[in-house]
């Protein structure tokens, strides 16, 4: 760091003042001399030798230069030292640069955190629905009653691919159910029971009835109807990497045990496929495929194909939700009034809304009504229900 002018004017004072008190002598005291007993010889005379002047000044010279030179030294350090306490007091120190490898690193970690989030939130719904059956989950699945995991089938059209976990049981009871009149069918009033046990986590037995049932028309009457044995096994979990849907195999056979006469249509069989799928918008989709038996006019019966479907998607939170559905043909479980005639071609189908309330992990209320499309079809179907999860 360059010297100030006040620093060198204070090195070159005591080098300039020793200088001149070198180079000029005091002259000789007359007074001194003449009283000195021993006056000094006079050249001529052999003395020892004198030191030099000019090596003494030399000497001394080096001297001061050294001490300069050492002071000068520890001046700029000192002052170096004070200029770096003052730049780290006002600036903080930089942060270091992370390795190329720790930048990547990092980056690839939010990356797949950011990832994980998006997958999370594009197979909401009921993707929760199979992670709750993955192998770190089950235990907790299993350890207490949910009625919105896997949720009543008896809510909407359609049946869900998920069963009960082992140990578990569901009743699901709509004491309104009512279907309008139709070209081929009268009005009929159903109290609809659903009951459900798994006896696995992938198996689960059901009993299904229509309960006290009225059938109206020219000879309406008050009955029960008779009873259906069910079974639904699960057969894979969602699987969202390949955007393929969850599936259950259903099937039950209606019976004609405990059945009045006006609700006796014979001993029918019926499969199903079960499907749901997680689709964006945090929106389910619930689709049965399967084939059902239905006795035309007595005596005779036939196979036709039946669809289901619904989509379902949380409005508030997930304790509320609201769904569309619809059906061809027949429902998943028999639940509406089967027409019976001679014609042929006899087709049914239905659309509606509905809604449903999980009020807690045990208890679950649901309302839904819909409207046929066809001639054959209950122009009206309502239905208000709720379940319980043991």
């Amino acid at each position: 760091m360059p010297l100030s002018f006040r620093s060198a004017g204070l090195l070159l004072a005591p080098l300039l003042l020793g200088a001149c008190t070198s180079v000029v002598k005091p002259a000789a005291d007359p007074a001194a001399a003449a009283a000195s007993p021993n006056p000094a010889p006079t050249p001529q005379a052999a003395a020892p030798a004198t030191p030099d002047p000019n090596a003494s000044f030399e000497s001394s010279y080096r001297q001061f230069q050294a001490l300069a030179k050492q002071r000068v030294a520890m001046m700029q350090t000192e002052r170096n030292g004070e200029n770096q306490e003052e730049a780290a007091g006002n600036s903080a120190a930089p942060l270091p640069t992370p390795a190329p490898q720790a930048a990547y690193a990092q980056f690839q970690a939010y990356g797949s955190e950011r990832a994980e989030q998006i997958a999370d939130a594009f197979f909401k719904g009921r993707y929760n629905r199979s992670r709750a059956r993955l192998p770190e989950n089950v235990e907790k699945w299993r350890s207490q009653p949910d009625i919105g995991n896997p949720g009543p089938d008896l809510a909407n059209f359609p049946n869900s691919a998920f069963t009960l976990p082992a140990g578990r049981a569901y009743v699901e009871f709509a004491p309104f159910s009512y279907y309008g009149t139709s070209r081929t069918t009268p009005a009929q009033y159903n109290t609809e029971f659903l009951l459900r046990y798994g006896v696995t986590d992938d198996i689960e037995l059901r009993l299904f009835g229509n309960g006290v049932a009225w059938q109206g028309g020219s000879n309406a009457s008050w009955g029960f109807a008779p009873i259906a044995f069910d079974t639904k096994i699960n057969i894979w979990l969602e699987k969202p990497d390949y955007f393929l849907p969850a599936l259950g195999i259903e099937a039950y056979v209606q019976t004609q045990w405990l059945g009045s006469a006006p609700f006796d249509s014979g001993t029918q069989p019926s499969i199903s496929f079960n499907f749901d799928q997680s689709l964006p918008f945090d929106i389910d989709l619930e689709y049965n495929l399967g084939a059902t038996r239905t006795q035309q006019t007595p005596g005779h019966n036939e196979w036709e194909f039946v669809f289901q479907w619904a989509l379902q998607r949380d409005l508030f939170d997930k304790d509320f939700a609201a769904f569309i559905h619809g059906y061809y043909n027949a429902m998943t479980l028999p639940r509406a009034p089967t027409p019976e005639t001679l014609a042929g071609n006899v087709a049914q189908n239905a659309v509606g809304a509905g809604l449903i309330w999980t009020v807690n992990n045990r208890f679950a209320l649901w309302a839904q009504t819909a409207a046929g499309t066809t001639k054959d079809s209950p122009s009206l179907l309502s239905t208000f229900g709720l379940a319980l999860a043991f």
